[in-house]
């Protein structure tokens, strides 16, 4: 239950951020912050792609993916109204207007696949296990991904933030769950790409 609890309150905050500030780097600090709080207790994820990448690498039972994957789409929720008081006005996601379908997709694919993969190896490689450095890193990386990722896609590279943020802005009566495929699927497949191709890249994964 402890893990379940982090992994919502995580993402809650994360999404907070987001939704207030708009800026990667107040994003990344904040998860690094959240990685050195919540990584003993859940493996702090905070992200349904990363959690799918850790199940596929058998890391992670179905039930505690599906576990994971509540409880970050409930702490985006929970975040989304929150800002909706703050602000009065629902905070949703939407990709740039300039740039076509493929440039988005591509965007949260392949930039997501490099933030998991990074989580991976700081998790699961016998090189950097326990590395005392890794919510810096990981925080730094998540800031690198958006900055490169906002001109063409908006910057999610991660579904919670859009399943959350989308499910409470069609409750207020919103249509922004149209865009709930691309900010969905796309970091989904980042995702397992990342789990795929882990082991190619690193010979020294952990048993």
């Amino acid at each position: 239950m402890q893990a379940y609890v982090t992994e919502a309150v995580g993402t809650f905050f994360l999404v907070l951020v987001f939704g207030i500030t708009g800026d990667p780097l107040a994003i990344g600090l904040t998860l690094m912050a959240l990685v050195y709080i919540g990584y003993p207790n859940s493996g702090a994820h905070f992200n349904p792609a990363i959690s799918l990448a850790f199940f596929l690498k058998k890391k992670l039972s179905l039930s505690e993916f599906i576990g994971y994957l509540f409880c970050q789409i409930i702490g985006a929720f929970f975040a989304s109204y929150l800002i909706f008081e703050f602000a009065n006005s629902v905070f949703y996601l939407e990709p740039p207007v300039d740039t076509d379908l493929y440039e988005q997709v591509f965007s949260e694919v392949f930039f997501t696949a490099i933030f998991v993969s990074v989580m991976l190896s700081l998790t699961l490689s016998n090189l950097h296990r326990k590395n005392q450095f890794m919510g810096l890193i990981v925080g730094l990386t998540f800031t690198g991904m958006l900055m490169a990722a906002s001109p063409l896609s908006g910057g999610v590279l991660n579904p919670a933030f859009s399943a959350g943020t989308a499910l409470f802005d069609l409750l207020k009566g919103g249509n922004s769950y149209i865009n709930s495929v691309l900010f969905i699927m796309s970091p989904l497949a980042g995702g397992a790409l990342a789990a795929f191709t882990s082991s190619y890249f690193n010979s020294r994964w952990g048993d």
